[in-house]
């Protein structure tokens, strides 16, 4: 009987109490069990306390060495080609790992990486730590531990989501390990990282090939077709699901033709006079292609019925460059016939649905631009799909799109406004931290001048508080200081109201307003200093 064992056996006597339960003396081998032969039982409650003070002390004693020289000696870790992180650096960490600020520990990892350091050795546990309980953070932490947090990794299986440097790790590393290999590898060599996920594919599970199938959309091209042509046919509802979204990204896939013959013959343009609209008939039969294409029987949404939902789901896997070839008119022209007012709603719900799964901001523009302010309201509350858009790549219609549509005063704080923010990180540049820093500001200030009750403060509250990690380095001293004075402002406002209920409420907006714009200027701080500390160190 092991030590553990024993306390537990003298655990639950103790419990019981020996009056109710006798104690039995405990027997076991080797010199622990010598010792226990020894104890006095004439007295039960004696006996028990000598029990335990003999386990215990035997305990702390500690044990002798293992002997046995077959087992494996691990190889010492390789010296260090990066210099370490200044002191200063790993003071902000230390802080990080506490929890402090710890929503700038990407930005101060990928920092290091990016100017070729590594953090101090004494933070790697603590780090490696904080990746096994937060997967978010495992691509960043990865970066900057150096080759002795690598080596430091590869001797806990707890820390082992940190790749190793070869392919290996596709075969045994943990499921984290290998999503983060295929995804480096996706970045690095596309073709290689889809002909690996092939040749393992049937052995995965449903879930682990759902969200290695997710990374494809990185490097998306038709030398991915038909691999994911085939996947429609996989037994997995989700993993059906992930590969009509990314099928529906490749306008030239067999996927995206199948949806243009079925939507062709469907959608009519109607001219009387001045005036054009679509005329539009619903698909008369389902069909198993369809089903394959992941156009359910069934409508899930009360709204519409099933033949409508199947012209929707058509509508929506459609590309919307067909639209403008197949009627030779443009974006601006094709929204502004959809919206008239003798055509059928489901054209509009369709591409709304199309531009947002592909993460079409010109599209997008367009349709907020040109459409009624209800329409425009519906969109702005969907946000843009959540398994693409961080792998949009943002050419210069898109990012004029991007900053249209970031500038629409009807879309600030929407859910539409906060996916194109934080959804593709890259977009942080100058120019877009400035337009977020006078949405901010231009805001605060309308309610100072004006003292109105704002519906969604809360919303606004929290963005302020979380926004200031990804406004743009050059630009924190001057959103600092702007802020600074919209902070002394809410501070002085004085609030004046007969109604008691909304001088309570205005009260506790300005005091909300008030407390995230402080948390805004204190976040840009310390990000200042955190960013000046990264300096290289000696090895």
């Amino acid at each position: 009987m092991s030590e553990s064992s024993i306390l537990q056996t003298i655990t639950a006597t103790a419990l019981i109490g020996t009056q109710r339960q006798a104690f039995t003396p405990i027997s076991t081998n080797g010199n622990l069990g010598q010792l226990l032969a020894n104890v006095d039982t004439s007295n039960q409650e004696s006996a028990l306390l000598s029990t335990v003070a003999i386990v215990t002390m035997y305990q702390q004693a500690g044990q002798l060495p293992i002997t046995n020289h077959q087992l494996p000696i691990t190889q010492p870790c390789e010296l260090e080609d990066l210099p370490h992180c200044s002191d200063q650096t790993s003071y902000y960490l230390s802080l990080m790992l506490s929890g402090v600020h710890q929503q700038l520990l990407p930005e101060l990892l990928d920092r290091l990486a990016n100017l070729g350091l590594r953090v101090h050795e004494t933070s790697l546990p603590s780090l490696l730590d904080l990746g096994k309980r937060q997967a978010d953070l495992r691509e960043s932490i990865s970066k900057g531990l150096g080759k002795r947090g690598q080596w430091l990794a590869a001797q806990n299986p707890e820390w082992n989501y940190v790749a190793a440097g070869d392919e290996s790790v596709w075969e045994t590393g943990s499921n984290a390990a290998r999503l983060m290999w295929l995804t480096k590898l996706r970045l690095q060599e596309p073709h290689q990282a889809r002909q690996l996920l092939e040749s393992t594919w049937k052995q995965e599970s449903a879930s682990d090939r759902a969200a290695f199938l997710e990374v494809l959309g990185n490097g998306l091209s038709m030398a991915d077709e038909p691999f994911l042509e085939a996947l429609l046919d996989d037994r997995s509802k989700e993993v059906r699901r992930v590969t009509v979204d990314l099928l529906t990204c490749l306008p030239e896939s067999r996927f995206c033709q199948r949806a243009i013959i079925r939507v062709q013959d469907l959608v009519k343009l109607q001219c009387e006079g001045n005036q054009s609209y679509f005329m539009v008939d619903l698909p008369e039969a389902h069909t198993s292609e369809m089903l394959r294409d992941g156009i359910e029987t069934k409508s899930n949404n009360v709204q519409i019925g099933d033949r409508a939902s199947w012209l929707l789901k058509i509508l929506a896997s459609t590309p919307l460059s067909f639209w403008s070839q197949h009627f030779t008119m443009s974006i601006e022209d094709l929204v502004k016939v959809a919206n008239h007012s003798n055509n059928d709603h489901l054209i509009l719900q369709g591409w709304i649905a199309a531009a947002q799964l592909t993460g079409n901001l010109v599209w997008l523009q367009a349709l907020v631009e040109f459409s009624e302010p209800e329409l425009v309201n519906r969109i702005a509350e969907k946000p843009l799909a959540d398994s693409l858009i961080s792998y949009l790549i943002l050419d210069a219609p898109q990012q004029a799109a991007t900053i249209h549509l970031l500038r629409n005063s009807d879309l600030a704080f929407s859910n539409l406004f906060m996916s194109i923010l934080f959804r593709n990180k890259k977009i942080w540049d100058e120019q877009v931290s400035e337009i977020i820093l006078e949405v901010i500001i231009s805001t605060l200030d309308r309610f100072i001048t004006t003292t109105r009750l704002i519906s969604n403060y809360w919303v606004i509250s929290e963005f302020i508080r979380d926004v200031g990690k990804y406004i743009s380095p050059s630009l924190i001293p001057a959103a600092k200081e702007q802020s600074i004075v919209v902070s002394q402002r809410l501070q002085n406002l004085t609030l004046d109201s007969e109604n008691k209920s909304e001088y309570r409420e205005l009260e506790y907006m300005k005091t909300t307003l008030h407390k995230s714009i402080k948390q805004f200027v204190d976040l840009l701080q310390i990000r200042l200093e955190m960013l000046d500390s990264i300096v290289p160190a000696t090895i």
